[in-house]
């Protein structure tokens, strides 16, 4: 058996979208480390519940949770499909927590654990020595797979036979942009529009790309 995420976040098993999102914001700042400095174990309980919200909150990674509860899922990559999404992310705008903060304290869990069983220590010394080895680190590498944003869009199908341009919303960071995007003729569904260095950005202020998966309005 694998976590009870619907435990973890203390909410009912149909439980709506709205409902999850007020329990993670609820959970993150009772378990926020800067809150909880004397309980070390604070940093894994926000993990914990992080990677709970990011299950339940995506809707085919719930049904495929309520389906078959022995196998589990990896939790940084749920936590890279939390930020790939902004629908997903914008949980954290309510939030007092730095997004460079929230970041480092939910991608660095790989490094954490090879750190802990390299060395051992206290738990806080681990976290230290962890930071110390990301900062050594190209800061590129270690954040590439969050910059890069996917959002899902459906165009009119005349646009998507003779081509034309659209007006998108996106949330690249803590606020919204909106731009205007080129739809080449002839575009199918499941096509993909790649828009270079549109992404959120690291902390090097180095850019990930935006990608738009498309889907065809009904005509």
């Amino acid at each position: 058996m694998i976590k009870d995420y619907y435990q973890i976040l203390g909410i009912c098993r149909d439980a709506g979208a709205e409902d999850i999102k007020k329990a993670y914001r609820r959970l993150a700042l009772k378990f926020h480390p800067d809150l909880n400095r004397d309980d070390p174990r604070s940093a894994e309980y926000f993990r914990d519940i992080t990677e709970a919200y990011g299950v339940l909150i995506d809707p085919r990674k719930r049904k495929k949770y309520d389906g078959d509860r022995k196998r589990g899922f990896e939790r940084e990559r749920v936590y890279q499909d939390i930020f790939s999404r902004s629908d997903f992310r914008e949980v954290f705008d309510d939030l007092p927590i730095g997004r460079e903060w929230l970041e480092r304290l939910l991608m660095v869990s790989r490094v954490i654990a090879q750190e802990a069983m390299l060395s051992g220590g206290r738990p806080r010394d681990v976290l230290k020595r962890s930071l110390v080895r990301l900062a050594a680190q190209s800061a590129a590498r270690v954040f590439h797979n969050v910059m890069d944003i996917h959002e899902h869009i459906r165009i009119p199908p005349e646009i998507a036979s003779g081509g034309g341009t659209i007006t998108i919303e996106y949330r690249p960071g803590f606020s919204k942009r909106r731009i205007r995007v080129s739809i080449p003729r002839g575009t199918t569904p499941g096509t993909v529009l790649k828009l270079a260095r549109m992404g959120r950005k690291n902390p090097a202020k180095k850019a990930g790309d935006l990608y738009l998966h498309v889907d065809i309005e009904s005509s």
